[in-house]
């Protein structure tokens, strides 16, 4: 049996039904991290290591996008990020793969997904701001709050989950009960989905500081909501 196939049958039938919500991620970031995985199955590389590189990876992608002053410097850091989207997938490949995932593993995983939720934002911001000519200051401050807001609620919810056995963490990664409004909204917000097309539409558009914006308010919208499910124990 050839690896694509191995990898495509690798997940399970609920774990299917979970990721299907996220849309891009499944039917064009998933299918492309197979591809990517096979290299790292010949290599025999560890999931852990392979989490590693992708969190290196990922801050090189946010430095090129942060320091972009063309429209092709920026699309270089978009790659990197969708790079990064791709490898985020490849440790997961090889863990179900090889059987060998671990608790430690979705540690390393998770490490280099709240990178990318912060950068993506927070370097979009910076390069909006090298496009005004380095006037518009509030560019950088709007990509921070961006970034921030994605990353916020899940401390929240990991601290009340800690303190107060509250705050299920199952409902950040359980997309099944997931109804139209839900489902919508996670397609908008996912770090390794339709957020990523819409960066790259705004770069080669040169409309990165509406992204931003829009962004923003759509971010902070989604933390108010959040915080607010947790603190009431939803």
């Amino acid at each position: 049996m050839s690896y694509l196939k191995e990898l495509n049958q690798s997940m399970t039938p609920e774990k299917k039904v979970n990721a299907k919500k996220d849309l891009f991620a499944f039917y064009i970031g998933r299918p492309l991290s197979y591809v990517l995985t096979i290299p790292f199955l010949w290599l025999k590389i560890q999931p852990n290591i392979v989490s590693i590189i992708a969190s290196i990876e990922i801050i090189i992608a946010g430095a090129i996008l942060a320091s972009s002053y063309s429209i092709q410097m920026a699309l270089v850091g978009w790659f990197l990020f969708f790079l990064w989207n791709l490898l985020d997938g490849v440790d997961g490949n090889i863990a179900r793969l090889r059987k060998n995932g671990s608790k430690i593993g979705s540690v390393y995983d998770a490490m280099s997904g709240y990178e990318a939720m912060f950068l993506l934002y927070f370097c979009a911001g910076i390069y909006a701001f090298h496009l005004s000519h380095n006037v518009d200051y509030l560019q950088i401050i709007i990509g921070a709050i961006s970034g921030v807001s994605v990353i916020f609620p899940r401390l929240i919810m990991h601290k009340a989950n800690t303190e107060l056995g509250t705050g299920d963490e199952s409902k950040l990664t359980n997309k099944k009960s997931f109804g139209i409004f839900k489902t919508i909204a996670l397609n908008i917000t996912s770090i390794s989905g339709f957020v990523q097309i819409f960066l790259l539409l705004a770069i080669i558009s040169n409309t990165v500081k509406l992204f931003n914006n829009l962004y923003l308010l759509i971010n902070v919208a989604i933390m108010l909501v959040s915080i607010r499910n947790v603190l009431k124990g939803e």
